[in-house]
């Protein structure tokens, strides 16, 4: 999930959709994408169905899918992502991303983690975006902190990860930080926008 960015390469971004579940199952099922989330597998389709009709209507988690378009190609899913565990009360937010598997290291995730924030801090008015990664994920690490993310510390042997305790780092974003970051955007909300431009 590092920047490298790909030229032409436009996202188009809408809410997560029905539509999407079966895709999200085969990511998430990916062993390069689930070494990397607190998640459980196997996931099955009806558990993630079941899911996304408990999480559609609950304004605290907001999830999103991101399409990529290149060179007037149809667009195709490529990542998806959003803000979970909002507290209004707080302003605070966890920030996720999966890109689909082999599409990485293309500014993908970089393009999508900047939108998000940026929505975070703009129309949800948030004060702090956070995330966790796991002990072995130094790419994720490196690419948050290039965006401004800052270490903030180790969560120890916190989470049960395929049969092990694992270390849970925590990095997080406040806004008078994400106001310093020159991808930051100040007017609209752009729902398509180039990877080189984000």
């Amino acid at each position: 999930m590092e920047d490298e960015g790909d030229s032409g390469m436009e996202l188009i971004v809408r809410r997560l959709e029905w539509e999407d579940l079966p895709e999200r199952v085969a990511w998430f099922n990916t062993p390069s994408v689930y070494t990397n989330m607190l998640v459980e597998v196997p996931m099955s389709l009806a558990r993630t169905q079941r899911w996304f009709e408990d999480r559609v209507a609950d304004e605290c988690h907001q999830d999103f899918s991101f399409l990529m378009r290149s060179q007037g190609e149809w667009p195709s899913l490529c990542a998806m992502g959003g803000l979970t565990d909002i507290s209004p009360r707080h302003r605070s937010g966890e920030l996720y991303v999966v890109v689909r598997p082999g599409e990485t290291r293309r500014g993908i995730g970089s393009a999508v983690v900047k939108w998000l924030c940026n929505y975070g801090f703009l129309r949800l008015g948030l004060w702090r975006i956070q995330l966790h990664t796991f002990e072995h994920n130094e790419a994720a690490r490196r690419l948050y902190e290039m965006l401004g993310f800052v270490h903030e510390g180790v969560l120890r042997e916190s989470a049960l990860h395929h049969g092990d305790f694992a270390n849970r780092h925590v990095q997080a974003l406040l806004r008078p930080e994400w106001e310093k970051q020159p991808w930051r955007l100040e007017g609209p909300l752009p729902l398509s926008t180039n990877t080189e431009e984000v």
